[in-house]
Order: C-alpha cells, then sequence, then structure tokens
C-alpha cells in the first residue's frame, strides 16, 4: 500500500464500523471540593471506527499492566492520549468508559490513529425518563 491509501477505510470496508461516544478532553476544571479534575466536552456518538482487544504482547509494548482491560480503537479522527498536563480523550463502549493512553498518529498521513485505552469504569444507566 502506499501511503495516503488509508487502510482504516479499506479494513473497515470488510470488518463494519462501531459506535462508541467519544468525549474531547476539553482541560481542567474544579470540582466542588476544590481539586483539579479532567474536563470533557459533551459525548458524541460516533460510528466511523473500530475497537478491537489488545494483546498481551501489545499491553507490553505500550507499558500497561497485563492484567488491565484494554482495546485498540481505531478512528478516523484526531484523538489525544495521556501527556503530561494533559488528561486525554475518553470513550464509552460496550457499557464501560475507556481512557485513550497512547495514540498511534496516522492521522497526518493516512487520515486515523490507532488509540491504545484501558477500562475504567462501568457506565451507569440514563435516569429514567431519558
Amino acid at each position: 500500500m502506499i501511503p495516503g491509501a488509508n487502510l482504516l477505510n479499506l479494513a473497515l470496508s470488510v470488518i463494519g464500523r462501531q459506535t462508541v461516544r467519544y468525549f474531547a478532553n476539553t482541560g481542567r476544571t474544579t470540582n466542588p471540593q476544590g481539586v483539579q479534575v479532567a474536563a470533557f466536552a459533551p459525548g458524541v456518538d460516533i460510528t466511523v471506527g473500530s475497537v478491537q482487544p489488545m494483546s498481551t504482547a501489545a499491553k507490553q509494548q505500550n507499558g500497561l499492566e497485563l492484567e488491565a482491560r484494554a482495546i485498540w480503537w481505531y478512528v478516523p479522527r484526531n484523538v489525544l492520549g495521556l501527556n503530561r498536563d494533559l488528561s486525554g480523550d475518553q470513550i464509552e463502549y460496550d457499557g464501560y468508559r475507556w481512557q485513550v493512553r497512547t495514540v498511534t498518529d496516522w492521522y497526518g498521513q493516512d487520515g486515523w490513529v490507532g488509540a491504545a485505552c484501558t477500562r475504567l469504569a462501568i457506565v451507569p444507566p440514563p435516569p429514567e425518563g431519558d
């Protein structure tokens, strides 16, 4: 394949797309207890990428603990991972909230990224009536 061929779009035409809810990191805010915490934009449903399980070898290569619940999220969007002074983006998938940790960045060349994500918590159901 040649640069700019966008292998992700080719793969998605075969394996299909999955929907995740994407939360872009917007910086920090102060919570009611006076502690600085990560802030996120409202969630947006995205059905343009694919979520895949992460192998034990990939966990090791990405500096994750072997027992960590981890996935790859391949998406044609420039997302942020954990960096100094930056909490990174998050997604909701399969009933869980996931933290984008590291990003394999092919965005500038091919228009997509591979985001290594770790599971944070079960997403609570919406209040009744929603």
